[in-house]
């Protein structure tokens, strides 16, 4: 007696072909992560005596983003190819705000991130507190003191908000480009 095999559900083939698909494209994210982590060099680098320059840097991370996000809606197949889309077409105004009013972008970036890092911070000391019985619940409460005093850092002069939003954008980049290496390397063992 033989079962019949259930059919495949919509979900499970729009899975199927968003994976056919990457596996054909797996050099895209090796481009782009190679890309992202030399930039991230080159922001490394960078002198911090201009917000100006360090807004059209942003500029640069949200096109260069937005570009990868266009791309991976091209690649997608069903409702996840809308939101790249959307997402990569926002990432592209971004990238004209940070372009045509850098010093501005600058300061947006610098105060958004030292109210998240305010934000995580206190979630993570209050999270610590909450899981006192687990071994290592101070290192969560350390993590949560080190954000609090990264976000009062950022709300500080010019050149010590500068110098954080360069090595964040830095690190970001860094991470994202080491990432997209990964991927493109498990991409492609699929292939084989």
């Amino acid at each position: 007696m033989t079962t019949a095999s259930p059919m495949p559900s919509s979900d499970d083939v729009l899975a199927y072909e968003f994976v056919a698909a990457m596996r054909r494209l797996w050099w895209v994210p090796l481009i782009f992560g190679i890309f992202w982590v030399i930039f991230s060099l080159v922001v490394f680098r960078f002198n911090v005596h201009s917000v100006n320059a360090v807004g059209i840097l942003v500029g640069v991370v949200f096109l260069i983003a937005g570009i990868e996000e266009l791309l991976t809606a091209g690649a997608v197949r069903g409702g996840w190819r809308w939101f790249h889309a959307i997402l990569g077409v926002a990432l592209f105004v971004g990238a004209i705000v940070s372009f045509v009013n850098p010093g501005g972008t600058f300061l947006a970036l610098a105060e958004i991130v030292g109210w998240l890092l305010l934000i995580k911070g206190l979630f993570d000391i209050i999270l610590a507190f909450a899981n006192r019985g687990l071994e290592l619940w101070w290192g969560r409460l350390v993590l949560g003191f080190v954000e609090l005093a990264l976000a009062f850092l950022v709300s500080g002069d010019l050149n010590k908000k500068a110098i954080f939003v360069l090595i964040f954008v830095g690190a970001t980049a860094m991470l994202r480009g080491v990432a997209l290496i990964l991927t493109a390397f498990q991409l492609r063992s699929l292939d084989e």
